[in-house]
């Protein structure tokens, strides 16, 4: 997964490029709801295909030094991740000292992986997970104390099965241990 995709070739990247009429994103909570911390975005489908999305996510203020994203441990789906333009555009997979870790069990919670890197997030840069088929049952983003290390307050979202496209749903801050 490194370099930049190419949707020429097929990969699910460009999301700069100008969407066909039937593509959409789905746009955050306003900016001072209390749920969210962070800019979340679902962009689907990518280059035309139904199942392809990406979620991006972005700091509402700040930065975002030591980056993650955290997702079911035996969930298959994921294709990429990586930073890029906020509002899509092409996704950056050769990312700055990656860091990830897992599976993992959350404290009260389920079995996880967790992955990201430090590209410092800003409102001029967001990270990216893209996957092609069924949405997980949820994601999760948050910060790392050190470099290297597991995030420690995680913000999530659900995605709610739909036929056409997976709405989501934000939840707030949880600690992970």
């Amino acid at each position: 997964m490194e370099g930049q995709y190419n949707p020429a070739q097929g990969n699910p990247s460009d999301l700069g490029r100008e969407r066909a009429p039937h593509e959409h994103v789905h746009q955050p909570p306003a900016q001072d709801d209390p749920r969210t911390t962070y800019n979340w975005r679902i962009h689907h489908p990518i280059d035309g295909v139904p199942n392809r999305v990406a979620v991006e996510v972005s700091p509402r203020r700040g930065l975002i030094p030591r980056w993650r994203f955290v997702a079911p441990g035996d969930w298959e789906c994921l294709k990429a991740w990586g930073v890029g333009p906020p509002g899509g555009g092409p996704v950056d997979t050769n990312i700055k000292r990656p860091a990830r870790g897992g599976p993992v069990d959350l404290v009260n919670g389920p079995r996880v992986v967790w992955f990201g890197g430090h590209e410092v997030l800003s409102s001029r840069l967001s990270a990216y997970l893209m996957f092609e088929g069924e949405p997980p049952h949820y994601l999760a983003f948050g910060q790392a104390d050190e470099p290297g290390g597991p995030p420690k307050n995680l913000e999530g979202i659900s995605f709610a099965h739909h036929a056409t496209h997976p709405p989501a749903h934000v939840h707030g801050n949880r600690q992970h241990r």
